[in-house]
């Protein structure tokens, strides 16, 4: 119904057209004549032979009997822009199979893909007078992920162009004392993409690491991890727990958190069990609105043993876009519907920033701040294929000792575990397909999957990679990855470096999803490590 409500014009349309049918089927009379001759009989059955004949090759996607069926994954080939993709996948031959298959890759052998790239990190000083390496020992940490929280709906990190409009002013207002990321890249396009990306530091690929799709797709080994941020805090003697305003086991978040050692969580149950009489806060698709749970985890945070981990997720900013009544008519309506929950959710971080600054553990504390992944657009800024991964990464240290802006090169979800790590001191490797934000000699990319297709972001190019390994060339988006005057075509070199990372990238990926494991143990570091 809340669909029916909101997409109202083609509700509208929908009843519309259906009227105009009733109406001409009751205008139009058809009297069929009467059969004169055997023609009529041949000439049906001849349309009939021809159209069954051309379904048949359409949904096989060749015109003869040689060799099986086309998959999917190879007609995206002949498209020459990845936003064609959406009519190819309105033809007979996709409407007729599933999505395209994960597929092994053989760009490189056994002895050439290490020496590209190895999913391999180990915090280290990177250099003899490196005093960053450590610094944060000890800090508690807090990893804030806010629901479709894109970097479009940002004014601070869109304050270069004219006249942007902001939805919010708390999140505005705070990342100049933040070490944030100009060029922030989600990993995913769904909130249980970037669960593995934020934790374990491990990009999605279209694979959603829960025990469901790990039995329907036979991707035997997208659970095989075996390091992440709550593995590592919890070596460290760290108190784990998981908030999030929903039932108990909502999409499997806690029970992924739980296998790397997350073993606490508040969920719905448990604030409607503090606060019986306000049940009405409760919002009627997803779970708890945000500003009553935020400020019910202020408060329950009290009860958390030093050094604690505290992963929350927020949730109101989703469809239908639901607030609470004291909200509805208070704020900017903007142009699409999710902005005026973007100003709630912004609102209510800044209700928790309120309640817990006075607290003894504030100040002893590492917040990161980032979406799960990009919504509704309408800036024709991000009408591309950046604009659709584009999202806030923050560090805020209260203590004021991370500030700045990292514009040098692009961020993404998989390079806040390894950047934790090195800013915790903690030495132990593990299994990363990030870098280290403060390491300037690493690889620094971004990467992704949605449209069918694989995805790479730097500052100098936009990489696309089709399921059957084809490698297609972008320049970069200006304001997203860089600068408006560096918006130039790469160099043949660039082209050359990028291209073969990013096969290398995904050919490890794809590998350990079907034949191998994203345990450390099948894990060999890279000669340069």
């Amino acid at each position: 119904k809340d669909f029916v409500v909101e997409f109202w014009p083609l509700t509208i349309a929908f009843f519309v057209l259906l009227a105009l049918a009733i109406a001409g089927y009751w205008l139009v009379q058809y009297q069929r004549e009467a059969r004169s001759s055997r023609r009529s009989y041949w000439v049906d059955g001849t349309c009939t032979l021809g159209m069954v004949i051309f379904l048949f090759f359409s949904m096989r996607g060749r015109w003869d009997f040689v060799g099986k069926p086309v998959s999917t994954m190879q007609f995206f080939s002949y498209t020459t822009d990845p936003q064609q993709f959406p009519i190819l996948q309105n033809t007979p031959i996709a409407v007729t199979k599933d999505a395209a298959s994960r597929q092994l890759f053989t760009f490189y052998t056994n002895e050439e893909l290490p020496t590209i790239f190895t999913p391999y990190y180990q915090a280290a000083p990177l250099s003899e007078s490196d005093t960053l390496f450590g610094s944060m020992q000890g800090r508690n940490v807090v990893v804030i992920i806010l629901e479709s929280m894109a970097r479009e709906y940002t004014g601070y990190l869109n304050r270069y162009i004219d006249g942007y409009p902001s939805y919010t002013p708390y999140l505005d207002s705070l990342m100049p004392h933040t070490l944030y990321a100009q060029y922030g890249f989600a990993s995913g396009k769904r909130s249980v993409e970037s669960f593995p990306s934020i934790f374990v530091s491990l990009p999605s690929f279209g694979g959603t690491f829960d025990e469901e799709a790990w039995t329907m797709d036979n991707y035997q080994h997208f659970n095989s991890y075996d390091t992440g941020l709550p593995l590592s805090l919890g070596d460290y003697g760290y108190h784990l727990k998981f908030y999030h305003g929903d039932e108990a086991g909502a999409m499997g978040f806690y029970s992924f958190l739980n296998r790397l050692g997350v073993q606490d969580q508040y969920t719905a149950q448990d604030y409607l069990a503090a606060y019986p009489e306000e049940s009405d806060a409760k919002v009627c698709t997803w779970g708890i609105h945000d500003l009553p749970f935020e400020q019910a985890m202020a408060e329950d945070m009290k009860s958390l043993r030093e050094p604690f981990g505290a992963f929350f997720f927020s949730l109101s900013n989703h469809s239908p876009f639901d607030m609470p009544k004291d909200y509805k008519g208070h704020l900017k309506r903007g142009t699409l519907p999710i902005h005026q929950t973007v100003q709630y959710a912004d609102e209510a971080l800044r209700e928790f920033f309120e309640r817990v600054k006075e607290e003894p553990w504030y100040r002893n504390t590492l917040f990161i701040i980032t979406a799960d992944h990009t919504s509704l657009s309408d800036h024709p800024k991000y009408a591309n294929l950046a604009g659709q991964a584009a999202a806030p990464i923050l560090f805020f240290d209260p203590q004021g000792k991370l500030q700045g802006e990292i514009s040098n090169y692009v961020v993404q979800h998989i390079d806040i575990l390894p950047t934790l790590l090195y800013l915790l001191g903690i030495t132990e490797p593990v299994l990363s397909y990030g870098s280290n934000i403060f390491d300037q000699q690493a690889e620094h990319y971004a990467i992704n999957f949605y449209h069918n297709q694989y995805l790479f972001f730097t500052k100098a190019l936009t990489l696309t990679m089709t399921t059957d390994g084809q490698v297609s060339v972008q320049k970069p988006a200006a304001y997203l990855q860089t600068e408006p005057d560096r918006v130039i075509a790469p160099t043949s070199s660039e082209v050359s470096h990028y291209t073969a990372l990013f096969k290398a990238i995904v050919q490890d990926y794809n590998y350990r999803v079907l034949k191998s494991s994203f345990s450390l143990r099948d894990v060999t570091p890279k000669a340069s490590d």
